[in-house]
């Protein structure tokens, strides 16, 4: 049985990886915001947000580039694992990302190594409620000493299913736009206020429309 399950898990994601490249191939992507935070060259290395159900239409925006990305340890996690290693990507897989115990010292370590690295975090994951910051993200960022990098996306064409993130999967032959906006430096004085102004900002960047060109 988890021989069969293996080969579930590796068809699934061959299935999915292939169907991302094709529609970012034929897909009119625009990338605007602050680029240059993504530059290998950037002194500062990031926390990037984004949401949940956007994670699919992401996957090859940072294609060849140094990046961590979290993910969990159950059978939606292999796949995630399978797909970001096609691109080119480190994956840390922890049991339960919502704990605030061993898994932050061990996910610091792991990304203030030489080859510092980016890390990618799905921060109303992994199971909501939708749009909603996890503290875990937040603290995260303060204990590895990192600035919070905001995502947002619009996918013109998409199939959103019926779930708690609203999972979406980009159609081919599509408009895609991805923004990279400001940077947030989350401080001691956001956690004594148990972070709910700052996780109101960052949402709200998110949230805002970017539009097409």
């Amino acid at each position: 049985m988890q021989i069969f399950a293996k080969l579930k898990e590796k068809l699934i994601s061959s299935l999915l990886y292939y169907y991302i490249d094709f529609v970012h191939k034929t897909s009119k992507i625009e990338k605007v915001g602050h680029l240059e935070f993504l530059e290998e060259d950037c002194r500062d290395k990031f926390i990037i947000f984004i949401w949940h159900g956007d994670s699919y239409c992401y996957y090859p925006f940072l294609k060849g580039k140094k990046l961590n990305i979290i993910t969990t340890k159950n059978k939606r996690g292999g796949v995630i694992s399978r797909i970001s290693r096609h691109f080119g990507y480190d994956v840390l897989r922890l049991p339960d990302i919502g704990g605030n115990g061993d898994y932050i010292f061990k996910v610091r370590e792991q990304i203030n190594k030489k080859t510092k690295a980016n890390l990618v975090m799905s921060v109303d994951g992994p199971s909501g409620p939708q749009h909603e910051i996890k503290d875990f993200a937040l603290i995260m960022a303060l204990f590895s000493k990192r600035k919070v990098l905001p995502l947002s996306i619009e996918v013109k064409h998409k199939i959103e299913l019926k779930r708690w993130d609203k999972l979406k999967f980009p159609l081919p032959f599509n408009e895609i736009t991805i923004k990279v906006n400001e940077a947030f430096n989350p401080s001691k004085s956001d956690r004594k206020e148990k972070f709910i102004s700052i996780k109101k900002e960052i949402k709200d960047v998110m949230e805002e429309k970017i539009g097409y060109n």
